[in-house]
């Protein structure tokens, strides 16, 4: 997941660029009303330079300054793409099909997916002061120590499911791969977030790999948001 580490520094990058409470513009926003247009990189809509807003760099807001075409934003399109790597889920989109840990998700968040897998990060905090030069010089930590810890929240579309990462749906995740199962569980500090990430990320390369395991298009309704 060396990749997806490297896509989420970028994202907290752009999103600390303004601090909470401000704003930055950027040339083009991209939405895509389904998994299957997520998946092609086909957008259904763009907006050009439009107001970005930050509450946290996990929760983003867009104002186009057209109140029908911002309605649509949040009611029609469950994702948007900032460049070529840069990728957030609707969080309406989440609390409208999923059950589970999403009421605590709010505005756009940063999603990481592949054909068969996806999960979100987010950060619960209501204290968060960053500007852009903490994350260049490395004055931000997420190991574990901070009290802005980041939380995967893995979409189980079987289950119609958010789950926020724990060790107990860590064990469940990896009940498929027993190997891996056998590894975490056998580790002395497997509650711990710092273990509970590794073999998270395990997880995420092996479901990403498994002939086995279905599509996301071959389980969720291809309709987008009704």
């Amino acid at each position: 997941m060396k990749n997806g580490l490297r896509h989420i520094l970028l994202f907290l990058i752009l999103a600390a660029s303004a601090a909470a409470g401000h704003a930055v513009t950027q040339d083009t926003v991209f939405f895509y009303n389904t998994w299957k247009q997520m998946l092609s990189q086909t957008p259904v809509a763009l907006v050009v330079d439009p107001v970005i807003e930050t509450v946290s760099p996990f929760e983003l807001y867009i104002d186009t300054g057209d109140d029908d075409i911002n309605e649509a934003i949040y009611t029609r399109h469950i994702a948007l793409s900032l460049g070529d790597s840069t990728w957030l889920m609707n969080s309406n989109y989440l609390k409208r099909y999923f059950k589970g840990d999403v009421k605590e998700l709010n505005g756009f968040v940063p999603v990481f997916f592949s054909d068969k897998v996806a999960f979100i990060n987010y950060v619960v905090t209501n204290d968060w002061s960053v500007s852009i030069n903490d994350y260049l010089f490395d004055d931000v930590s997420f190991d574990g120590s901070s009290k802005n810890d980041v939380s995967h929240y893995f979409i189980d579309f079987m289950r119609h499911q958010v789950l926020k990462v724990d060790h107990s749906v860590m064990s469940g995740l990896l009940e498929d791969y027993h190997d891996l199962l056998m590894r975490y569980e056998g580790m002395k500090d497997y509650k711990q977030p710092d273990i509970i990430e590794e073999y998270f990320y395990k997880f995420i390369d092996r479901a990403t790999e498994d002939i086995m395991r279905p599509n996301i298009v071959d389980l969720v309704d291809d309709k987008g948001m009704q």
